[in-house]
């Protein structure tokens, strides 16, 4: 079977399938639609004279056949992707498209203003930034770069450390007028707190360091949201008392919407912020040029400067 360039296409296509777990996956993330998918893997299956999936209603199997051509589409993949490697390092001026993803509020404070300078300093790259309050499966969904916050599971990514977010205790003057006293971290019990809370996790435990000790405490309220913007403007609304990166909170605090609480406890569990990459054996400049941008003014911007 000569190796033409439809014959290319559908190799790679096939690897994506298979990556994918299915036609439908592939073709969104190729921007191609399902019925293309489909003609093309059959395209491929008649070049080769055998079927090399066994689909079902939910799965596809991979026959003997289709096992070994994988094996050489893995190849091809890997090659067009060394070539690429290629024609970036030696270009003057690096271009093509980076796919980055951050969760929405970390992503509007700290990703935006600097992937702006990133562009400005590379005007042919295109980077297309994903904002999603989800787990991303960055190999699945073809990502190159992504900035975590928390601790990370995965065995099969690269993490570089990028800094700590710093936790502040605050709520708006409006609320403190009529609220009860707040001169512990036990005295929360007391008051109407605002917390994060999505499908999964509930950020209503609350812990201080201070010169008595430790102490944890878990805070109820009227109000639990999903998006920590959105609880920003909640508390300068007067809603209750907040818990949150500092980094979130912008010009609240300088302007005076929202004031620091318990100045003697220091907040624990400020969780680190991570660059993550997967592992590859050629990495595009592109991608290199990124994540060295990011190590280097990330951590800047969280402390400040």
């Amino acid at each position: 079977m000569p190796l033409e360039n439809e014959n290319m296409q559908g190799l790679v296509l096939f690897s994506h399938i298979n990556k994918l777990g299915s036609l439908t996956a592939a073709a969104q993330l190729l921007g191609l639609s399902r019925s293309s998918v489909s003609k093309q893997l059959a395209a491929l299956e008649q070049r080769v004279g055998s079927r090399l999936l066994n689909r079902t209603t939910r799965t596809l199997v991979l026959t003997d056949v289709g096992r070994q051509v994988l094996q050489e589409a893995h190849k091809v993949e890997l090659a067009l992707q060394t070539i690429e490697h290629i024609s970036d390092d030696h270009q003057s001026e690096m271009s093509g498209t980076l796919n980055l993803s951050c969760s929405s509020a970390q992503g509007r404070v700290h990703l935006v203003p600097l992937i702006t300078q990133f562009l400005a300093r590379y005007p042919r790259l295109r980077v297309n930034l994903q904002l999603e309050d989800r787990f991303v499966d960055m190999v699945a969904e073809n990502i190159d770069v992504s900035i975590r916050t928390g601790y990370l599971p995965d065995s099969n990514l690269i993490a570089r450390k990028l800094g700590d977010l710093s936790w502040v205790l605050c709520a708006s003057p409006g609320y403190l007028k009529n609220a009860p006293p707040l001169d512990t971290p036990r005295d929360l019990l007391q008051h109407r707190c605002l917390f994060y809370k999505n499908a999964k996790m509930t950020m209503s435990t609350w812990q201080f360091a201070g010169a008595d000790g430790t102490q944890t405490v878990t805070v109820s309220g009227p109000l639990a949201i999903n998006d920590p913007s959105a609880l920003v403007a909640a508390a300068v609304e007067h809603a209750g008392v907040l818990l949150i990166d500092q980094g979130l909170l912008g010009d609240t605090l300088r302007q005076g919407k929202l004031v620091p609480l318990l100045p003697e406890y220091k907040a624990i569990g400020g969780l680190p912020m991570y660059v993550v990459f997967p592992e590859k054996e050629f990495m595009p400049a592109k991608t290199r040029a990124l994540i060295e941008f990011l190590m280097v003014e990330m951590p800047r911007l969280m402390q400040g400067r």
